[in-house]
């Protein structure tokens, strides 16, 4: 009759959407860990193939003082990546609830892009100037397919690509009934960390247009 199709969903229905929203949740995470793994190994060309090719051969004398301003903290921010965070990522599949907690305990930790962000306008600089000859040449001696300004914009692209997903698991984990305060909390962390990194960027073209 009219009056059973009315009623609202059984629990049963209720129940198989949760599930089916879980599973896309776990979906977002696999893909936050999967995409870190790449930006690791991405990070990896710029320290352990540049940097390291640079410190070992040493820099032509034009680029003298000059390399550090290139690479910025990059460095720091490879090892912690490589070191730590993958693999806490890494162990969020398992338990998804540690999620929110990973974003909102190295809140301070994160500054270090803003650090990054700051330099990188003086970097683009320099790395421009040097793109077709030096680092044109180290490129081909490396075997990279990416160039280098390709690489050394990755940090600013995924320090603005960690909310897109978190958000999008907070969506899923909200359908699938689960505790979210936290996760609104990460998410306005991951928002506020890129806003501060997109205003420094800024401050950098600026000190850049007075240096010059």
């Amino acid at each position: 009759t009219d009056e059973t199709q009315v009623q609202s969903q059984s629990p049963e229905d209720d129940e198989q959407e949760r599930r089916t929203a879980f599973e896309k949740s776990i979906y977002v995470l696999t893909e936050l860990v999967e995409t870190e793994k790449l930006y690791v190994e991405d990070l990896g060309l710029v320290v352990e193939g540049y940097m390291a090719t640079m410190n070992s051969v040493g820099v032509p004398e034009y680029l003298a003082g000059k390399d550090k301003i290139v690479f910025g903290n990059i460095h720091q921010i490879y090892d912690w990546h490589k070191v730590y965070f993958l693999g806490e990522l890494e162990k969020c599949v398992c338990e998804p609830d540690l999620l929110a907690q990973l974003f909102i305990k190295h809140e301070r930790r994160l500054n270090m892009y803003v650090v990054y962000c700051q330099n990188k306008p003086t970097s683009e600089h320099i790395v421009s100037e040097y793109i077709e000859t030096y680092f044109e040449e180290l490129r081909q001696q490396l075997g990279h397919r990416l160039q280098l300004n390709d690489l050394l914009i990755k940090p600013v692209q995924r320090i603005m690509k960690y909310q897109l997903l978190l958000k999008d698991f907070l969506k899923y984990y909200t359908k699938a009934g689960r505790q979210t305060e936290d996760l609104e909390r990460a998410v306005e962390v991951m928002c506020f960390v890129p806003k501060r990194c997109n205003d420094m960027m800024n401050v950098g073209r600026l000190q850049g247009f007075e240096v010059r």
